[in-house]
């Protein structure tokens, strides 16, 4: 996929907000909703990607399209040596720009956006998702991290805290 279309791991802040979005039952946000997360669950499971999710994917591309790419030239200036005069050559190079119709506050662009972020992370083969066991957050783990259980610190600490406070007061 070039160019890139959207911000990096901008799939994680939508899918961890998802539960707050009032979305139609049977409207396109649903749908992008339930792809984007079915997405990512066959990420976190490394499973491959159906046939099936690929042609839902496909689906809502040709339903909702929300990139517009427009190509323009922009003066590049290079410096070329001769002898012992610097000699300055002004060239064009090709700049190509994407941008999103919709305004970002908008469910269907931040849905559009997030799946764009996990195909390209998906991509670059090297995603590793994780959900954090106290919380419920969707994160990626830190690559020295083996064996991640929780998204930050707070929550690491949060989880170990409630969970002495259960075994002291069962022990009572």
């Amino acid at each position: 996929m070039c160019p890139i279309l959207s911000r990096e791991n901008y799939f994680l802040t939508v899918i961890n907000e998802a539960n707050q979005h009032e979305v139609k039952r049977g409207s396109l946000e649903q749908e992008m909703r339930e792809v984007l997360l079915k997405l990512a669950e066959s990420v976190r499971s490394n499973e491959a990607i159906s046939d099936n999710l690929l042609h839902r994917v496909n689906h809502i591309f040709e339903q909702y399209q929300a990139v517009r790419l427009k190509v323009s030239l922009v003066s590049k200036i290079e410096d070329l040596f001769f002898d012992e005069d610097k000699v300055e050559r002004t060239s064009q190079q090709i700049l190509l720009h994407t941008e999103f119709v919709d305004e970002p506050d908008q469910l269907k662009r931040k849905y559009m956006e997030a799946i764009i972020s996990l195909l390209e992370a998906i991509e670059k083969n090297t995603l590793n998702l994780q959900t954090c066991i106290h919380c419920g957050d969707w994160y990626i783990p830190y690559q020295r991290a083996k064996v991640a259980k929780f998204c930050s610190s707070n929550c690491r600490n949060r989880h170990h805290y409630i969970h002495r406070k259960i075994e002291t007061q069962a022990s009572l």
